[in-house]
């Protein structure tokens, strides 16, 4: 399949702005795994937009064989918005001939064959595409298709209703039942996206009273506040428990409940990633940096070992640490989703700022410099090429 259009050509024919040589490097980059880090403000969702309708305007999918996912509902309205406005403009432009293409030809065919312009691209939230699979192979596990997902109100109200029945020991945890009931839904949730059961809470404990028990006495007052927070996270387990029984027997989950049974389902059922493979052809994962580990098992299972899967975001950005996320799931990306042949996955980068002026950006580099030498794979960001000078920073 030859190509018809650069990443240049497309941009100018949707009269979009050109894009930078890594930028076209990322849109224009072959069908396979591929990490892309990115700074704020230096065009993820844009570059991703385009990646998408360039693999399109050249044949290599259908719009319908095609799953975006991102974090929120917003994001990923906006990322649909765009991705289909673009795609009808493109469809006009082939359709009146006006289309400046490298090669003339009657039109690109898809390499799946059908229609080029069939359906949509599905884009979603990671939860909700969680969700999906959930329901249409909860039976593989033994569990009803029909189990609803509940809102945090509820969550909060089956928890605190759990809290105020419970009286079994409590001495290592003083606090308020309002405290105790966000502490047993942290925890559940913690299990829930690390797939860790509380038989693996139970060993940390033991771990740490072996530790603790080679220092004979002598505990510094920093040993002994883990080991205090390790028995309340103990005492907090039949809580937990109960917790978990109460969802059961209402047949409910929650958001954590959704992606760990996602996981689990992916994992241990090859024939499910076999049929997401065969729906989804290419694969476009956004704020890739705030994945938990359970959403690292799910995708790994449904899309690893080649599969053209594109993983975009920002070591030095993860922000959703507190449920779960790891920002080592971009780092570790080219490991975890390698080529077909074996090898790690290659890496992108995008460091050109939109968003900020020359003078902001150094002083932010300044303040930053901690934090990159912990993460010496992203690029610091420099401005585009008419704003160098500009911007004013002041201190107050």
């Amino acid at each position: 399949m030859r190509i018809t259009y650069t990443p240049g050509q497309l941009a100018r024919l949707l009269r979009l702005p050109e894009p930078t040589q890594e930028q076209a490097a990322v849109i224009g980059a072959p069908l396979g795994p591929l990490a892309v880090i990115a700074g704020a403000g230096s065009g993820k969702s844009e570059t991703m937009a385009a990646r998408l309708v360039w693999l399109v305007a050249n044949g290599k999918v259908r719009p319908d064989r095609v799953l975006g996912l991102t974090f929120t509902r917003k994001a990923a309205a906006e990322l649909a918005d765009r991705v289909r406005s673009r795609l009808d403009r493109l469809r006009r432009a082939e359709l009146s001939g006006r289309t400046g293409r490298t090669e003339r030809s009657a039109g690109p065919e898809p390499d799946d064959g059908g229609d080029l312009w069939a359906g949509e691209p599905v884009i979603s939230t990671y939860h909700a595409y969680a969700g999906r699979l959930v329901s249409d192979h909860a039976l593989r596990e033994g569990l009803e298709p029909s189990m609803r997902l509940i809102t945090p109100a509820l969550s909060w109200q089956l928890a605190a209703s759990t809290v105020a029945a419970y009286d079994g020991p409590m001495d290592a945890v003083g606090w308020t039942p309002q405290t105790v009931t966000a502490a047993v839904l942290q925890l559940a949730g913690d299990l829930a996206e690390h797939l860790r059961e509380p038989a693996d809470v139970i060993e940390v404990g033991d771990w740490l009273a072996i530790r603790q028990a080679t220092l004979r006495g002598r505990s510094p007052a920093g040993v002994r506040k883990i080991i205090e927070s390790q028995r309340a996270r103990e005492q907090l387990l039949p809580l937990v428990g109960r917790y978990v029984l109460a969802k059961a027997a209402r047949e409910v989950l929650d958001h954590g409940d959704q992606v760990a049974l996602a996981a689990r389902i992916a994992a241990r059922h090859p024939e499910v990633s076999a049929a997401e493979r065969g729906r989804y052809h290419v694969v476009l994962l956004d704020e890739y940096q705030d994945t938990s580990h359970a959403q690292l098992v799910l995708l790994r299972a449904l899309f690893g070992g080649g599969h053209p899967v594109t993983a975009v975001g920002d070591p030095c950005q993860s922000i959703y640490g507190w449920r779960g996320a790891s920002a080592g799931n971009l780092r570790r990306f080219t490991r975890d989703f390698p080529a077909r042949s074996g090898t790690d996955a290659p890496v992108r980068l995008l460091s050109t700022s939109f968003r900020n002026a020359g003078r902001v950006l150094e002083a932010a580099a300044v303040l930053q410099a901690q934090l990159r030498d912990e993460a010496p794979d992203v690029p610091v960001l420099g401005p585009a090429p008419d704003r160098g000078g500009r911007g004013a920073v002041c201190c107050a």
